[in-house]
């Protein structure tokens, strides 16, 4: 079954690098205008930043787009805003891509350590199906961080014990681009070898703040706690592309075609009751998970797991952020040589469908609106 997905995987990777080259990247490389992409805002905020650094959030940046990173994060942006916007992509992409395939390699062998063994040929294959995923190809196609961002995740994991400074400061830089990789400080409540590395992480965020301080006013620290991290957990977007639980949830106020296209309503404040259970959701979970993952055959599992909640509990879970369940995604893929067939189908299927990006239209127009919204999250 692994090598059906594999073949799969190969015919997909074909299109969609046919179409990243060609609708994207060629495209952006003679005209940055000719298409819209969130890399936009991260090189107009470096552009920006590079001219008033007290200017780096824009007020005409609002919750859903626009820069919202932590202050640090621009830094590097700052670096391909000296190439032009297309061929900053570029680079970008090569080293989404690139970065990838070394977390999955990493993350196999942390996963060997734990018991956990694959073969060289499933590894290929289990590679391909990685990189041909929907939220792998959204990633590119926006110019998205999120693949840095699972990579600090599963370096952390995958050095914790060995090396610990490393393991922390690897894991301050992703939290530092993107706040996610924060919550695998939680992995200190089932081992206990991993505290060192945390105490590592959380030294490294302070020292990590403080030298960006050369080059980002304090200011932007304070606009960044004050406004833009509040607005941004307070607010979620409708449209189906954004597969977090609180959009989930909300859908169910609104019309299907609030949510089905992007110029219909999207920034949406979060009820009380959803962001409860939301918050409840995320709480229960991570109980759950320091429970199970006390027991080193299950310890893996839980922190995969732990690292697939961040985006289903992001109010801004966008079909690109289901990178970081990239790792869940590898161990149930390993798991098929020994289950079931029913897990094993299970699995296969969960797997196929995730090779769909999210926000296609489907022809259900006639379903009444609460079932659209169930079948298209």
């Amino acid at each position: 079954m692994l090598w059906i997905l594999a073949s799969l995987a190969i015919a997909l990777l074909c299109y969609e690098m046919l179409t990243l080259v060609t609708a994207v990247l060629v495209p952006l490389l003679g005209n940055p205008n000719v298409i819209q992409t969130d890399f936009h805002y991260y090189y107009l905020a470096a552009q920006r930043f590079s001219a008033d650094s007290s200017q780096l959030y824009s007020a005409g940046d609002d919750v859903i787009a626009g820069f919202a990173y932590p202050p640090p994060a621009i830094l590097p942006f700052v670096a391909l805003a000296k190439l032009s916007l297309g061929q900053a992509l570029i680079v970008m992409t090569i080293a989404s891509y690139g970065v990838l395939i070394v977390a999955v390699r990493q993350w196999a062998r942390y996963l060997d350590r734990q018991g956990i063994t694959t073969d060289r040929k499933s590894l290929i294959a289990i590679t391909l199906v990685v990189l041909s995923l929907g939220p792998t190809y959204m990633n590119a196609i926006f110019g998205q961080v999120n693949a840095f961002v699972v990579a600090s995740a599963v370096a952390f994991v995958a050095l914790a014990e060995a090396l610990p400074f490393a393991a922390g400061t690897v894991l301050a830089l992703g939290a530092w681009l993107k706040i996610y990789p924060a919550l695998l400080l939680w992995v200190g409540a089932w081992d206990r070898r991993a505290c060192r590395a945390i105490g590592c992480a959380l030294a490294a965020l302070l020292v990590i703040a403080a030298a960006s301080l050369l080059w980002v006013p304090w200011s932007a620290y304070e606009v960044f706690a004050s406004f833009v991290l509040p607005s941004r957990s307070a607010r979620t977007a409708i449209h189906v592309t954004n597969q977090s639980l609180v959009a989930f949830l909300e859908r169910f106020r609104y019309e299907p075609y609030l949510f089905l296209n992007w110029t219909g309503q999207q920034a949406v404040n979060i009820s009380p009751l959803v962001s409860a259970v939301n918050f409840a959701l995320l709480g229960i979970s991570c109980a759950m998970l320091a429970k199970g993952g006390r027991s080193p055959r299950r310890a893996a599992h839980a922190v995969a797991s732990l690292m697939a909640l961040v985006a289903l509990c992001a109010p801004l879970g966008w079909g690109h952020t289901y990178v970081m369940a990239l790792p869940l995604v590898v161990l149930r893929l390993i798991a098929l040589r020994s289950a079931g067939p029913v897990v094993a189908a299970l699995t296969v299927g969960c797997v196929a469908a995730l090779m769909i990006p999210a926000g296609r239209h489907l022809p259900i127009d006639a379903f009444p609106g609460w079932l659209q919204n169930i079948v298209y999250s």
